[in-house]
Order: C-alpha cells, then sequence, then structure tokens
C-alpha cells in the first residue's frame, strides 16, 4: 500500500501516454463562450466567405507597386488553401460569359414601346457617335437601342487602400476556424512575404492564429512558473521530502484523471481549462495539510474527519452544479475542476493513510485568542457589497477578455476604414429553400435599390417568370425588322441579324458560377446570403431578415451569460448554506462570513477599475467554493493552532498557483487571478483578526 500512489500515477500517465493522439487541446478563446446563435452566425460567415479574405497592400500608387503585387499574386496561387487572387476590379472572363448569357434577364428592361421612327433616331445617332468619335467605340450588336442596362457606378480599375497603396485581395478555403489549419496558411503568407518591403498583409484568421499562439505559450508559461513555485513552497513548507514528493504525485494524478475523462466526455480540452484545472487542483492541497498536521498518516484506514469531508463535498457540490451549466469554458472547467478534486480526496484520504507519516511538532500558543464578532465582519460586508453594487457595470464585450493583440487591432482598423467597409451594414437573409431566400432578397432589394448582393446575378423562379412574360409581350420582332430596314439607310452593313434574337425563347436556367463573388450557402436546414446596405438606411427586420453583426451577438452572449451565473450562483449558495446547516446548525453566521468578506473585497476592489465580466464572477464562483472550506474548518474547531496552520498553509498553497495568473496579459486568465488573490488575502484578514 505504501508504493499505491506511485502505481496509481504511473498507470493514469500510462493510459495518458496511451492516448495522447487523441487528446486534443483547443486554444480558440472565444468560442467556448459562443451560444448556438454566435456559433451559427460564426459558421455562415466563414463559408460566405466573408471572413476567409486576405488583404495584401503595397505601398504607392504607381506602376512598380501594382508589378510587384502581381508578382506576389503568381507566388500565392501556388499556395496551397488559397482559391482567388486578384488584383484588378474588373470582372473577369467567366464572369463576363456569364453576364453575357444571361443579359437580358438580369439586366434592368425598357419596356417602353418604341415607333420605327425613335428607333431610327437612336441608330442614327450610334451611327454619328461612332464617326466622330476620336477613340475606338466597339458597337452594342446584343441592344443597340438600350432598351437594357447595367447599373456600373465603379469608377476604379484597382482595390485601394486609402492614402497608402493598391491592395492584392485573396480568398482561401481552409477552416479558418480551425487554429492548425490557420496557422500553416498564416506562415506560408508571411514566408512569401519576408522578402518584401512596404507590405501590410491582414486577413480576419490572423487573430485567431497569433492570439492563440500567444495565449497557448502564455498559459504553458504560467503552469510552468505555477508548478515550480508549488514544488519550492511545498518544499520549504513540508520538510518531509517523502510527503512532498508522494504530494506532487497525487497532484498529478488527479490532474492525469481531470484530463482523460474531460478528453472521454468533451472531446477536446480547451488549454484554458487546462490552466485554470491545474491552479483549483491545488485547492485539495488543504485536504493533505489538515490531514498531516492532525497525523492522520498513519490511521491505516480511510480517514473520516468531518470537518474535511464537509468541506470537500461543498466544494465538489459547487463544482457539481456549475458543470450543468451552458457555457462551454465553465462547465468543462467545473467537471474538471469536480474530478481533480474528488480524485485528490480519495488519494488522501485513504491512499496517504498508509503512509507512516508522523505527525510534524507544532509549537502551542498559551495566550488566549480571542474570536471576531462575526456581526461586526458581517456589517463590513454589507457596507462593501453596497458600494460595490452602486459602482459596478458588466463588461459584455467578449473581445474584452482575449489577448490585446494592439498591432493586428490597429491594422485591422487601417484596413477597415481604408476599404470603406464603414459604409455598408451586412444583411443575413436566410430562408429554407433557395426559392424562398431569393424573393426575400428581391423584396428587401425593392426597398433599398443601392443593395448590392447575389441579386444582381441570380434571380428567383418568380421574378424570372415575370421577367420572360414581360419580353415575351413586348414586341421585338418588330424592332428588329425596323432595325434591318433603318441601319440599311443609315449605312450599317449586315450587323444587326442576331439583335435581340431568341429573347422570347429564353428559359429560367440561369447556373451561377464561383466569380459572382457573392454565394448561396446552407447551415443545418436553412439556406443563407448576405446582402450590402448603406448603413444610413434603416432596416426592417422580419423574420430570415438580420443585421449579421458578430460583436452585437457575442454581447448579446455575455448578457444572457451573466444572468444564467447568476442563476447558478445563487442555487450554489442555496447549497452552501444548507451544507452549513448540517454542519454548524444555528450558528452559521460565523462560517457564513468567511464567504460574505472576500465576495465583498473582490467586489470593492472591482468596483474601483469600474467593470466586472464574466471571468470575474466565475473566478468568484471558485473563490465562493474554496473559502466555505476554511468556515467549516474553523468553526469550533477544538485544535486551533492545527487548523489554522493547515489553513495558512493551504492558502499560500493556492495562492501560489492562482497568483502567477495576475501576470497574464490576457485578460481573462489575469481576472481569474486578480479575484482569487484579493480573496486570499480577505480570508488571511480573518485568520489573523482572531488575534485582535
Amino acid at each position: 500500500m505504501k508504493y499505491l500512489n506511485i502505481f496509481i500515477f504511473l498507470f493514469l500517465g500510462g493510459v495518458f501516454l496511451f492516448f495522447s493522439s487523441h487528446i486534443k487541446f483547443s486554444s480558440n478563446f472565444l468560442e467556448v463562450f459562443f451560444s448556438s446563435n454566435s456559433v451559427r452566425l460564426f459558421s455562415v460567415t466563414s463559408k460566405l466567405g466573408l471572413s476567409n479574405n486576405i488583404f495584401i497592400a503595397k505601398k504607392g500608387f504607381n506602376s512598380q507597386s501594382l508589378d510587384e503585387l502581381y508578382a506576389i499574386a503568381d507566388e500565392l496561387k501556388k499556395v496551397d488553401g488559397i482559391s482567388k487572387v486578384s488584383i484588378s476590379l474588373s470582372p473577369s472572363d467567366d464572369l463576363k460569359a456569364y453576364y453575357k448569357k444571361n443579359y437580358y434577364l438580369l439586366a434592368d428592361f425598357n419596356s417602353t414601346e418604341l415607333s420605327s421612327d425613335a428607333i431610327a433616331k437612336k441608330l442614327q445617332k450610334v451611327y454619328d457617335d461612332l464617326q466622330t468619335a476620336y477613340i475606338y467605340i466597339p458597337l452594342d450588336t446584343n441592344d443597340p437601342l438600350g432598351l437594357f442596362h447595367v447599373n456600373i457606378s465603379r469608377n476604379d480599375t484597382y482595390l485601394k487602400l486609402k492614402n497608402y497603396g493598391y491592395i492584392l485581395k485573396a480568398g482561401t478555403t481552409i477552416d479558418t476556424s480551425s487554429a492548425a489549419e490557420a496557422k500553416v496558411l498564416y506562415d506560408k503568407i508571411h514566408v512569401l512575404l519576408a522578402n518584401h518591403k512596404d507590405i501590410y498583409v491582414y486577413a480576419p484568421f490572423f487573430f485567431l492564429v497569433e492570439n492563440s499562439s500567444y495565449i497557448r505559450s502564455d498559459t504553458q508559461k504560467i503552469i510552468t512558473a505555477a508548478t515550480v513555485l508549488l514544488f519550492l513552497l511545498y518544499f520549504f513548507m513540508l520538510r518531509n521530502y517523502r510527503l512532498l514528493i508522494h504530494t506532487v504525485i497525487a497532484i498529478g494524478s488527479s490532474v492525469l484523471s481531470a484530463i482523460i475523462a474531460s478528453t472521454l466526455l468533451f472531446g477536446s480540452i480547451n488549454i484554458m481549462v487546462l490552466a485554470f484545472g491545474i491552479s483549483i487542483t491545488t485547492v485539495s492541497i488543504d485536504y493533505m495539510f489538515h490531514y498531516y498536521f492532525h497525523g492522520d498518516f498513519s490511521s491505516k484506514r480511510f480517514i473520516k474527519r468531518k470537518s474535511v469531508f464537509f468541506g470537500f463535498l461543498t466544494t465538489f457540490g459547487v463544482f457539481v452544479i456549475f458543470s450543468f451549466i451552458d457555457i462551454k469554458l465553465f462547465y468543462q472547467l467545473a467537471f474538471f475542476a469536480a474530478v481533480s478534486l474528488l480524485v485528490a480526496y480519495l488519494l488522501f484520504s485513504w491512499v496517504f493513510s498508509y503512509m507512516d507519516i508522523p505527525q510534524p511538532i507544532i509549537k502551542q500558543e498559551q495566550s488566549h485568542i480571542k474570536s471576531f464578532n462575526p456581526l461586526h465582519v458581517l456589517l463590513i460586508s454589507l457596507l462593501l457589497l453596497g458600494y460595490s453594487y452602486k459602482n459596478l457595470n458588466f463588461d459584455d464585450d467578449l473581445r474584452n477578455l482575449d489577448y490585446k493583440n494592439v498591432k493586428l487591432l490597429e491594422l485591422s482598423d487601417k484596413f477597415r476604414k481604408g476599404l470603406d467597409q464603414n459604409k455598408y451594414q451586412n444583411i443575413l437573409i436566410s430562408a429554407k429553400s433557395k426559392e424562398s431566400l431569393l424573393r426575400k432578397y428581391e423584396k428587401l432589394q425593392a426597398a433599398h435599390p443601392a443593395m448590392l448582393g447575389i441579386g444582381k446575378f441570380i434571380l428567383s423562379k418568380a421574378k424570372c417568370k415575370q421577367r420572360l412574360e414581360l419580353l415575351k409581350e413586348y414586341n421585338f420582332p418588330k424592332v428588329r425588322k425596323d432595325i434591318k430596314s433603318e441601319a440599311k439607310k443609315i449605312g450599317f452593313k449586315d450587323v444587326f441579324s442576331n439583335t435581340y434574337a431568341g429573347i422570347q425563347k429564353m428559359k429560367c436556367n440561369i447556373q451561377p458560377i464561383e466569380d459572382m463573388g457573392f454565394k448561396i450557402i446552407q447551415e443545418a436546414d436553412r439556406y443563407y446570403t448576405v446582402a450590402f446596405v448603406p448603413k444610413d438606411e434603416k432596416i426592417s427586420l422580419t423574420e430570415g431578415i438580420e443585421v449579421l453583426d458578430l460583436a452585437k451577438s457575442l454581447s448579446k452572449d455575455m448578457q444572457k451569460s451573466k444572468q444564467t451565473i447568476v442563476k447558478f450562483m445563487i442555487i450554489s449558495i442555496f447549497f452552501i448554506i444548507m451544507m452549513l446547516f448540517l454542519v454548524s446548525g444555528i450558528n452559521i453566521l460565523y462560517p457564513l462570513v468567511y464567504i460574505l468578506f472576500p465576495l465583498s473585497m473582490v467586489l470593492f476592489f472591482i468596483s474601483l477599475f469600474g467593470t466586472i465580466n464574466i471571468m470575474h464572477m466565475f473566478a468568484i464562483i471558485i473563490l465562493i467554493a474554496i473559502s466555505i472550506d476554511y468556515g467549516v474548518y474553523m468553526h469550533n474547531t477544538k485544535t486551533l493552532v492545527e487548523t489554522r496552520t493547515a489553513i495558512q498553509y493551504a492558502l499560500l498553497s493556492t495562492l501560489a498557483g492562482f497568483g502567477v495568473l495576475i501576470f497574464s496579459d490576457t485578460v481573462a486568465l489575469y481576472s481569474i487571478g486578480f479575484v482569487i488573490t484579493i480573496g486570499i488575502g480577505a480570508i488571511f484578514i480573518l485568520l489573523y483578526w482572531r488575534e485582535i
């Protein structure tokens, strides 16, 4: 039994290594907060290609800049994952052929009847223009009378970044929500551009690549720092190297158990869950300290210390409750913490009891220790809570929790403003069929003529039939006859033999192509497309028509998450109060202040900074879950010195595990560390307040 702890660790380590190829770690921070609606929007945005564009800007508006961009384009076309590269704004040959084939259906049609004289005048004008032109003007033999019109408002030949230079635009076929795929393409692009100067390159998925890389690196440093700090702390606190080694092994076993269980249940683990989870696992060290300072590691049986059991059960219960919350990061973290705490408790309570580790000698204090008055602490706590309530605001911008990539944020803003993307609002249109989708688009376009979208290239069957009926009603045979007659009189040769030919035999069989710039995609059981409407035009939002604003959707997610967390906090507090009644009966106030005072201190300090975020809230849950343990331990303890010493050591251990998070540049990690550090400081105040 003395070596059972090592055997368990080796077994779990073997299982971990065996399944290591199947254990996946995700470093995409934002995805763990997405609601089902935001996940849908993110997926649709990606499929529509709105987040799949890559922009490369070369300084200067001259031929040298264009030549360099064309050279880059040639190299970029050879890169796997690049689907399309363009510099010129002129339509592609495929798009020209497509529009020529479907011209009579897609162009605006002037159905005003023309007399023979009117036709003669139009043809004469065309002839005169050709004769007097200084440069060559092509003759439109398909529509010499101008009955059909295409609205072209584009003046520039090339895409430009305002006040900088020309732009190359490329598309990608990779899954831009996959950090691994995005990283490969990111590296290839930057290697390709390494020798080019005065170049800006930007793509929306660069945030995922750079931020994920930074967060992964930051998390690894934090885990390493926390591990080293904890090891040093245990080394100096325990001074029993055999116990130190077994404690580290037990913590390792609990973490491995949580990783394996989380992988089996969730398929992958967010790396932030791993960082938080390991920090939370250090909370279990207080079980070991209590057993150690009370001489329980030679009992040769499962240790049954009531205060430790109720402390564990309360903390474990809170995490079990939160494992049912509908927030990915939180339920993964709660499950991870619950598993690791359970395994650690079982190891310390059962396996360690057979290790024959002697009780340390603690100097007993002779002086009378006066306990604090819980009513005084309660009053102070309520005052701090009242101040915090009046001064706290909730930060619902999820991006504020991510790593602040200042350089990329500035670059994003430069391209957004430089490309005049702020002029339009993105409208997402959806329906259960393509036909319904196109009808919704056409109805919206009727209200917003300046709208840009796929309706410029595809018609609904209903609108196409209306167009065919209109064309059939128009007297094209007479028009063709008049053109042939008048053209000869004016001096045209036989160039109009195919003019307006076959119009009345056309059918609705438009086949879309890739080069249209807009597309219809399917997500689940609905079809989607996007349209661009000028920002100064108010959109009438109906079923299937919504403003595509992922940031706003995430903000709603945060507000909803806040409400959900508050509900689960209320449930947890009721659970904690129930457990406290089981432990202390009517004398519940004393252990209760171990929750209220740290909570009020944390909220007070957060209020000094003005806003509370969702990670602050979850850290408060962790704080409540662990601080109640100390209230249970200190309530009516008969071994005050041993209990207080164990709590002090446990607090230092937890501080080492969470304190390093304060040094993170990722706001989510920093927020966790900030709350736990302030909370632990408040508990230390309560411990020493007893001596006043």
